[in-house]
């Protein structure tokens, strides 16, 4: 009997160390918190020029690299329906919000942090965002994507460029998103800021 409780007590402190373990490592998926930034963008489109509005940006994780190379592979592939198919049906990491409307979801966004501790990041959206008194352009079905690209120090303060009306070409085993801004409407994407967490 001793030796089977020995055991036994073995086995419950292991189970309670494997207890610990689920507890404890989802809790640190878990603490890494939402990337929350501010701007003022700015329309430089012939019409409305100078029009402006406050953006809220909110990423709550990071596309991954497997995530990319399914985009890049679809846009190879098969073109750019299969793109916008993908993202649409893509899981909401996050959301942007120009003025007072609602959050359009944001299911693709990268970020590259470069040695002196500033980032660019990059954000691709299958639809064009609700801003037509920024955005003049009328974007056709040759043109669907909305692009925004922010590039901030190490500090999170920056500036950006959010191109509305878009084609794209995703490099594969990189970050680059190559844009086509021949339809596009360019928004400028003054005063970024990272809110504090």
């Amino acid at each position: 009997m001793t030796a089977q409780w020995g055991g036994c007590s073995r086995f419950r402190n292991g189970v309670g160390v494997g207890l610990l373990l689920l507890i404890t490592l989802p809790s640190v998926v878990a603490s890494q918190p939402a990337q929350r930034f501010t701007a003022f963008a700015v329309n430089m489109t012939n019409r409305s020029t100078g029009a402006s509005a406050r953006m809220d940006i909110v990423i709550n994780r990071w596309s991954t690299e497997a995530e990319r190379e399914a985009l890049a592979s679809a846009d190879e592939e098969i073109g750019t329906q299969a793109v916008v198919d993908r993202l649409q049906d893509g899981t909401r990491i996050g959301f942007i919000r120009v003025g007072n409307r609602l959050g359009e979801e944001v299911t693709f966004a990268r970020e590259v942090r470069r040695s002196d501790g500033s980032r660019r990041i990059e954000i691709l959206m299958a639809r064009n965002l609700r801003f037509r008194e920024i955005v003049g352009a009328s974007p056709t079905t040759d043109y669907p994507f909305t692009v925004v690209e922010l590039h901030v120090n190490a500090n999170g303060l920056g500036e950006g460029t959010m191109s509305v009306g878009v084609r794209v070409k995703i490099h594969r085993r990189d970050d680059q998103i190559e844009v086509d801004k021949f339809a596009a409407g360019t928004v400028l994407l003054k005063d970024v800021k990272q809110a504090s967490q």
